[in-house]
């Protein structure tokens, strides 16, 4: 979710599992993966993020608790705009029409006035 430049693949698993988390320490995010890395592996890798100014930590007794650096809502923006500059021309619109094509049949009522209502404040905003 947070700006993924300069971040590997490994890199971005331990993000995503911080931000699922809310934050943690090396041993908490070691059994979140549930791949078999060692505590060294994930303490290194979490340094290594902690470096790049992705994460931040605080020492909490004997330990690390580590936090993405940005918060879920600027990194998920962040990573939209991404998508939708790379697979959708730029243009809100089409990405907009391919997640609801995805989700075709699965969208409750309550889904589609939240949809509704954020296109008509869009709109007014326009005006």
């Amino acid at each position: 979710m947070a700006d993924s430049k300069g971040v590997s693949r490994r890199e971005r698993e331990i993000l995503d599992c911080l931000y699922r988390l809310g934050g943690g320490s090396v041993k908490e995010v070691q059994k979140d993966l549930d791949d078999g890395s060692s505590e060294s592996t994930i303490r290194t890798l979490l340094g290594i993020l902690v470096t790049k100014k992705k994460l931040t930590r605080k020492a909490d007794g004997l330990k690390y608790v580590y936090h993405p650096a940005l918060e879920r809502k600027k990194a998920s923006n962040l990573a939209l705009e991404r998508v939708v500059r790379t697979f959708f021309d730029e243009s809100p619109v089409l990405a907009a029409n391919s997640l609801l094509e995805m989700r075709k049949g699965k969208i409750t009522e309550e889904e589609f006035d939240l949809l509704e209502a954020t296109i008509s404040k869009s709109r007014a905003k326009t005006k």
